[in-house]
């Protein structure tokens, strides 16, 4: 009996708080895959939620803005989505500068927003005004460690025998990549690594023939990509593999980590190496949830994600539900309440993660925790056609390869003119054999 009675305080209590459909907003640039694949990623996990009764009973409608990359469009979108479409979360982003802005929206609407981007200065916002920013949370890691996976990538590098004394940087002209090279520069110096020469590009830029060509001159042995607006990866790979420099292409460049990358490069990808967002490859994925949405994104759209910004939209809207659900079971009159879901979602601290697509922690400024136990941009490379990961060793599926265009070694100053000699002694003993 007691059974019975308490079921029916738990049916009636869901009754109570069911409105009938929840109201779930996305914005991203969504003529771009970092856009476009966010919304699919969120739909497909509207579905399933759905299938399986929704959110404590209410089913998930979802909506989204296009902020096409631009701050004050990003803004406007944002205010339609929150106060037009009444929605209770916003998943998404991607541009920096449209976050900044979007965020002043957020605070001033007080929604929740489960964001992409990449610049430290969101969290700083979090960590500076905490009851103004206290609604936003990062789904991705922030450009910072972006200059901690490069630091693992030299590491790896060098313990394999390729030298690293000089690197020519290629970034976007855009705020995240100064803060990455922020990061990085003391790094380089740590490491004894001297930065021949930083290069920005604009959006759309396709010249980089003359870059790589300069990289030569200036004899760096690693030519690193910092890319993630420009929207022209492909063509910097194209023409690396072309002009086949004896220099590795090595660094962040968002579209690597997309399945196709390989195929819309014409097979230049071979060799490339890169950061696995999140630690996330097709082929590798790190948890179960993570396999199941890779499949079930494959089966529904015919395509593995186009953008690694998918995981983390999907994790969102997961993450969102079951900080929700979690609030309701501890008795909170409204666990629907912005102000409630900021608290239970600050429970997926560093001590207690939520394993969804990758293992979710939110710092105390809610950025996302960055290591090995937490997510972490895995040094990864195209090899033959699929993406592996070389570091980690314990996450490794592959070795480094070298383009076939490299010596096993890579030569030291002066090696030239030791195999000339070497020729020149063997002529004359010949000669006078």
């Amino acid at each position: 009996m007691r059974k019975i009675v308490l079921f029916a305080i738990l049916w009636l209590s869901i009754s109570c708080v069911n409105a009938g459909e929840i109201v779930v907003g996305v914005l991203g640039p969504m003529d771009v895959p970092e856009g476009y694949s966010q919304l699919k990623a969120v739909q497909l996990a509207a579905e399933e939620i759905n299938a399986a009764g929704g959110i404590l009973g209410n089913k998930i409608k979802v909506v989204y803005g296009d902020d096409k990359l631009k701050p004050d469009v990003g803004a406007s979108e944002f205010r339609r989505l929150a106060e037009i479409e009444k929605a209770k979360v916003i998943i998404g982003g991607f541009s920096s500068g449209v976050m900044l802005a979007t965020m002043e929206v957020m605070a001033e609407t007080k929604t929740l927003f489960l964001a992409d981007s990449s610049t430290p200065q969101a969290s700083a916002k979090v960590a500076e005004n905490y009851e103004k920013y206290k609604y936003w949370f990062r789904l991705q890691n922030n450009a910072t460690t972006f200059a901690y996976d490069t630091e693992d990538m030299i590491r790896y590098l060098i313990s394999k025998g390729y030298e690293v004394k000089k690197v020519y940087i290629i970034k976007d002209e855009h705020i995240w990549t100064e803060d990455v090279t922020k990061a990085l520069y003391p790094i380089l110096e740590k490491l004894g690594v001297q930065v021949v020469k930083d290069v920005k590009i604009p959006r759309g830029y396709s010249e980089f023939e003359k870059l790589i060509i300069e990289a030569e001159k200036l004899d760096a042995d690693l030519i690193i990509p910092i890319l993630a607006l420009t929207g022209t990866d492909d063509v910097l790979v194209k023409q690396w593999a072309t002009l086949k420099p004896k220099i590795l292409l090595a660094g962040h460049t968002i579209t690597a980590i997309d399945a196709d990358f390989y195929e819309r490069t014409n097979g230049a990808a071979n060799y490339l190496i890169f950061s696995a967002h999140g630690g996330v490859v097709v082929t590798s994925p790190p948890t179960q949830m993570c396999k199941h949405f890779i499949e079930a994104y494959r089966s529904k759209y015919g395509k593995y994600p186009e953008a690694h910004q998918a995981y983390g939209a999907y994790d969102a809207l997961y993450l969102y539900k079951t900080a929700v659900e979690n609030a309701f079971k501890a008795g909170e009159k409204d666990p629907f309440d912005p102000e409630v879901v900021v608290k239970y979602l600050e429970m997926f601290n560093e001590s207690n993660p939520i394993e969804l697509t990758r293992k979710i922690a939110f710092t105390s400024n809610h950025d996302l925790a960055w290591g090995d136990k937490y997510v972490k941009n895995w040094v990864s490379q195209w090899q033959d056609g699929k993406q592996y990961i070389l570091y980690p060793e314990k996450m490794a599926t592959a070795e480094l390869k070298l383009p076939p265009w490299f010596k096993e070694e890579k030569k030291t100053p002066g090696f030239e003119l030791l195999l000339a000699m070497i020729a020149i002694v063997a002529v004359a003993l010949r000669l006078r054999g």
